[in-house]
């Protein structure tokens, strides 16, 4: 069976972005006739806040945008066994972000030669295998990448919160996830989260990823671009429908003003590849 997941991050209010991405994980969960889980990915407890999630669960509410169900929130998750699977591969890190910034970390292999030096501590990072990876994605078809061109992944900084790159891999296993759909952004990084899988003996799930969505400024959405929040948009007498009309074609479903009425003519492959940039206010 066909499952997929909704993610939402409790720091930021759901944007045009997000929903272009959760409609799609939406309409590929139902073309299939599989479950839709929603994951609330709190990991970082530093960002997360309560009230954001409030206001994400009612702007997906007010757009139609349902789950079947709902599987434990990240930051009730015990990482521990997953972490000890991973031992061989894991070393702890003490390169700073402003060395990496100011170009004194190794791109490729362990950063700063951390992982010949056996450091008790710091952070801990994911030892990639070399070479090119490739995969097939549903909308943007065979792709292919180094994953040792972004560095070896942290797993868990050097405070002791485990990272996205962890429990995003390790939530999606535990949950039986089998269809990841998110932004593009993410589509060259896909071959590093897919060692972890395959570390931790689970085929990798099918990917698709819809377009980028930049905001008037050409920089990618965040919480800056206000106007292109759900929220936002409701205040200012939009409609849901007025909404899925903006994002819908950006997955090929023109003129249609709800999911549901989207959900016939759905084609993971179909419409633009992006980026969108999104018209000044």
């Amino acid at each position: 069976m066909t499952i997929g997941r909704l993610a939402p991050t409790p720091s930021g209010r759901l944007h045009l972005g997000n929903v272009c991405a959760f409609a799609g994980a939406w309409l590929s969960a139902r073309a299939d006739g599989g479950r839709l889980l929603l994951r609330i990915e709190d990991v970082d407890r530093g960002r997360s806040r309560l009230d954001v999630e409030a206001d994400l669960r009612a702007d997906l509410a007010w757009l139609g945008v349902q789950a079947d169900a709902e599987t434990p929130r990240q930051s009730s998750r015990d990482y521990g066994a997953v972490l000890a699977h991973l031992a061989p591969r894991l070393y702890h890190c003490r390169c700073t972000r402003a060395m990496r910034d100011e170009g004194l970390v190794a791109t490729a292999g362990c950063p700063g030669g951390c992982a010949d030096r056996g450091w008790p501590d710091g952070a801990l990072r994911f030892r990639l295998r070399p070479g090119f990876a490739s995969f097939v994605d549903r909308r943007w078809g065979r792709c292919e990448s180094d994953p040792r061109a972004f560095g070896d992944p942290i797993l868990v900084r050097r405070d002791g919160l485990v990272s996205y790159n962890l429990a995003v891999v390790a939530d999606d296993i535990a949950d039986g996830v089998s269809d990841v759909v998110r932004g593009s952004d993410l589509l060259e990084y896909t071959t590093v989260q897919m060692q972890l899988w395959e570390a931790l003996g689970a085929p990798p799930p099918r990917w698709l990823h819809t377009p980028l969505v930049l905001g008037p400024d050409g920089r990618k959405l965040s919480k800056s671009h206000g106007s292109a929040h759900v929220g936002a948009m409701r205040d200012a007498g939009a409609t849901p429908a007025d909404v899925w009309r903006i994002v819908l074609p950006w997955l090929g479903l023109e003129g249609a003003g709800s999911l549901r009425e989207a959900l016939p003519r759905w084609d993971p492959a179909a419409g633009p590849r992006g980026p969108i940039t999104l018209a000044s206010p």
